[in-house]
């Protein structure tokens, strides 16, 4: 039997945790359990409160796929953490802005804000 694939990719980049998600497509259920509790168990491992979550490898999300992602910004915030979501594009980027889940701004009205790449994300988060 082989293992199952990770979802997640984890790096320290000037004091920010940066998440990769590996997998190409978010649906159903069972991913999402999977993928909330590698991002929880990502944080709690490396103890930092400022997270960049990379989705440049991801090509497909269903809306089930928020879940993980709001549970993961509902503990950073309870850290008085910080979230920023990069890499969207296509159609992953299209679900995010036409459900009103990102915002490029950090306007209080979507609950992800969006920054167009990791560097930019990771430098913004590391002077925060």
């Amino acid at each position: 039997m082989t293992e199952p694939k990770p979802y997640l990719e984890a790096a320290v980049e000037n004091g920010v945790l940066v998440l990769t998600i590996l997998r190409p497509q978010i649906e159903g259920e069972e991913n999402a359990a999977g993928l909330k509790e590698e991002l929880l168990a990502a944080v709690q491992k490396h103890g930092l409160n400022k997270v960049v979550l990379d989705l440049q490898h991801t090509r497909y999300v269903s809306s089930i796929a928020f879940w993980p992602l709001l549970t993961l910004r509902r503990q950073l915030t309870d850290q008085q953490g910080k979230l920023l979501i990069c890499g969207l594009k296509g159609a992953v980027q299209e679900v995010f802005t036409s459900t009103k889940m990102v915002s490029t701004s950090g306007s209080m009205n979507a609950p992800f804000e969006m920054v167009a790449d990791r560097e930019s994300a990771v430098a913004r988060l590391s002077q925060a």
